[in-house]
């Protein structure tokens, strides 16, 4: 461990509309000792880009920008700008995947760690601007021109170096209590064939969304829910989960009708939500499950949670009890929950409990947002 002169960053809010555009950065929060990993110290290369999250972009944002100067030294650590106005996240270490990065004052297009000789007052900005730049490299005055809003975001670096990641940390363990029986669920329960299909699902961000009530079932979400197949799917959250929406995949084991499975799996402050499907099986196209579920409560994770599994059609078949699938739905309709035969009653198949087995990092502060503090 090395000791470091302190390097500050403000952590300010600048509000020009009524929805303030908002940043958080997962990888250390504010008022938190930065990590080596994210200065010049890394070893082996100019330091990690930190992970980015920002939301409530204003009308007419063309595209986004983001600055990190030395305001002591006007220094230029970073500069990555024409990030497309769909793009909520910039995942850590990989700023190209969603932008272009222009030339620092270390003459690179890359991040560049903070070094300063003595205390460093740091500044991260995410500006939300009215142009794309057609130069490849916008200098920081026409990037502020340009801008409709900017927030920005900053951390503590004590004397004290520290490797940890200090983002918000969950780990649960997620029990499957699959309860489809007869007496519950009399009407042409399928006997010995009733089952559920492997579990799969993801923790992820509201850009890693795989379903919805009322929305339409993807290719992945259909064939879950007519066949039981997670191939799809797996793939379908895999690229969600490289564009940054999604941060784990979660799969489970398949149950009988009556059954206890167990999973484990991990959730952040920067992908705080859950999803998570298996058919009911045998059925032309029925599943449950649970979408964006978010496992805080007043920004603390639960302790304990449980939820009822009702049934849903995905909308895909046309098929109206469990041993006729009947014709292909052409067009979809939307997924919807099932509350009449067979299913007529509103008694749940089973149930997800969630058990948290452990929590790590900080709990985020508040991002002001009324004028600077």
């Amino acid at each position: 461990m090395k000791l470091r002169n302190p390097i500050f960053l403000l952590a300010i809010i600048v509000n020009f509309n009524t929805n303030a555009l908002t940043l958080e950065i997962p990888s250390y929060p504010e008022n938190a000792v930065i990590p080596d990993d994210y200065t010049c110290d890394a070893i082996g290369s100019s330091g990690l880009s930190p992970q980015l999250l920002w939301g409530d972009a204003p009308q007419g944002t063309m595209s986004f920008a983001v600055i990190f100067n030395d305001e002591t030294l006007n220094f230029l650590h970073w500069k990555l700008f024409n990030i497309d106005p769909s793009v909520f996240h910039i995942p850590e270490g990989k700023p190209v995947d969603v932008g272009t990065e222009g030339l620092s004052n270390f003459g690179q297009r890359r991040y560049g760690g903070p070094c300063p000789p003595g205390t460093g007052n740091y500044v991260m900005t995410v500006h939300a601007v009215n142009t794309i730049f057609a130069s490849n490299n916008p200098s920081v005055a026409q990037i502020e021109a340009a801008s409709i809003e900017s927030a920005t975001w900053g951390a503590f670096r004590s004397n004290n170096s520290d490797q940890d990641r200090y983002e918000y940390l969950a780990k649960y363990r997620v029990t499957f209590n699959a309860d489809w029986n007869s007496t519950d669920h009399p009407i042409d329960f399928p006997g010995g064939s009733a089952h559920f299909s492997p579990l799969v699902g993801n923790t992820h961000n509201v850009a890693g969304q795989i379903w919805d009530v009322g929305g339409i079932a993807t290719n992945g979400i259909e064939q879950m829910a007519e066949t039981g197949g997670t191939s799809i799917l797996n793939t379908e959250i895999d690229t969600v989960l490289n564009s940054g929406g999604t941060e784990s995949r979660v799969n489970g084991a398949g149950a009988g009708n009556v059954d206890s499975i167990e999973i484990e799996m991990t959730v952040s402050n920067s992908h705080p939500l859950f999803s998570m499907v298996t058919m009911i099986a045998p059925s032309p196209d029925w599943f449950v499950g649970v979408h964006d579920l978010d496992l805080r409560e007043n920004g603390v994770w639960r302790q304990n949670y449980t939820v009822d599994l009702f049934p849903y059609d995905a909308g895909t078949q046309d098929g109206d009890s469990f041993n006729n699938a009947g014709a292909n739905t052409n067009p979809r309709d939307p997924i919807e929950q099932i509350v009449t035969s067979p299913f007529p009653n509103g008694i749940p198949l089973g149930t997800f409990v969630f058990e948290r087995l452990s929590v790590s990092g900080v709990v985020p502060d508040d991002i002001f947002q009324n004028g600077f503090e």
